[in-house]
């Protein structure tokens, strides 16, 4: 990492795509938090602006009330029908 040349790196979650059961955003925050700590980095969203991880949780919240919305209309996350519909 030292000699790297990298200097932005771009995760993303494709929500209908992974069952809620497997903690994709949080397994995500974990290693992006890693990754910024290993590089000398900082998390950021897509304008720039830092997340810390107070904000973090303030997503992880509005994504449970998604994956809530797409149980109750019967496409929960990860299923088949969901991953037809949102691919």
């Amino acid at each position: 990492m030292a000699q790297s040349a990298l200097r932005e790196l771009t995760l993303a979650l494709d929500v209908p795509q992974v069952e809620r059961s497997e903690r994709a955003f949080a397994r995500m925050c974990e290693s992006a938090q890693e990754l910024a700590k290993e590089m000398d980095g900082v998390v950021t969203d897509d304008n720039g602006v830092a997340l810390p991880p107070e904000a973090m949780a303030v997503i992880a919240t509005e994504l449970e009330q998604l994956y809530a919305t797409l149980d109750q209309r019967e496409l929960s996350a990860g299923s088949v029908l969901a991953r037809r519909l949102f691919s």
